[in-house]
């Protein structure tokens, strides 16, 4: 019997169920005073179910989020709320402000931030602009190399739910491998579901395989090769991009800090002395549609080139 199968699962869903009702169209979307500290409780009872089985969460996340109606993201930041803020803030804070605060990785930074919010009466807008332009806090960006990618639901063809692998930027595909993978690889994919996390790789005979993460995945996740740079407008390039899986993408993102203002004639310069291909780590901007990335060359993975830091130093001469 798996563990989300068993009584404990089914006391864990039900405690879910009664901290997030579900309305007359059966959404469970607590109103915004409300939500922060309904989703801080939420987040309790995962922490306090999940606790020492880290490899269990992934398929409890997902299985909890589609018998609720929710989405798996929302039950991770329910957890990332738990964790890193005291239950009075949340109670005094509206939800929006909780899930841009707990981005904020060191605990001091973090606590000091929650105490000017609250006494300042931030606004949302007022949060983010600061969590952009005064970056202090915020953990630098994690480099990994391309190739790690969520799985998620989509409906194929004959209208059936089945997994698919999230490249980014709204992109899914079919989790189907290039070539003939192995015996253990087509195993595996068959046993992939929605909220796992896999990285692509060979197996020890050179063959397509894929193989599970577990663990803070979240800096592994969208990161790609360059292979195609523009400047577009000031701290904004034009990216050509290869998301995997044979798929080629063109997008205009922004620079994150300290990049975030470079003009366009520092950038055009900068961008004209950087030899292709880069390793890209998108961020999608909270609320937003638009993204946002970190730029690095992965010639000494020991000692990355970050071209958003470097760029930005050069324009400071």
């Amino acid at each position: 019997m798996h563990e989300d199968e068993t009584p404990g699962y089914r006391l864990l869903c039900d405690a879910v169920a009664r901290v997030l009702p579900a309305d007359g169209s059966g959404t469970r979307r607590p109103p915004e005073r409300a939500a922060a500290g309904a989703y801080w409780e939420v987040g309790r009872l995962l922490n306090e179910h999940l606790a020492g089985r880290a490899a269990y969460g992934q398929r409890l996340m997902a299985r909890l989020a589609a018998d609720l109606g929710l989405l798996p993201r929302t039950l991770y930041r329910a957890r990332k709320v738990h964790e890193r803020l005291p239950a009075e803030a949340s109670a005094q804070l509206g939800w929006s402000l909780c899930r841009l605060l707990v981005t904020v990785d060191d605990d001091g930074a973090r606590r000091r931030l929650t105490t000017r919010v609250a006494a300042g009466g931030w606004s949302v807008r007022r949060l983010q602009e600061h969590l952009n332009t005064a970056p202090v806090g915020v953990s630098a960006p994690t480099l990994s190399r391309p190739g790690t990618y969520r799985i998620v639901s989509a409906v194929d063809a004959t209208g059936l739910q089945v997994p698919a692998v999230d490249l980014g930027f709204g992109i899914r595909r079919p989790l189907v491998l290039p070539g003939k993978p192995g015996k253990k690889t087509r195993r595996l994919l068959r046993e992939l579901e929605p909220g796992d996390t896999v990285e692509c790789t060979t197996d020890d005979k050179g063959r397509p395989a894929v193989r599970r993460v577990f663990g803070q995945t979240e800096s592994r996740l969208y990161v790609y090769t360059a292979t195609a740079m523009q400047v577009a407008a000031a701290a904004t390039l034009g990216l050509q991009l290869d998301l995997g899986f044979d798929v080629i993408y063109e997008c205009r993102v922004s620079l994150r800090p300290p990049a975030h203002k470079l003009p366009r004639t520092v950038l055009v310069a900068a961008a004209a002395s950087t030899a292709l291909p880069i390793v890209v780590r998108s961020v999608r901007h909270t609320g937003e549609t638009e993204y946002a990335v970190d730029l690095y060359r992965l010639d000494d993975p020991a000692r990355p080139e970050h071209f958003n830091a470097l760029w930005s130093q050069v324009a400071q001469q």
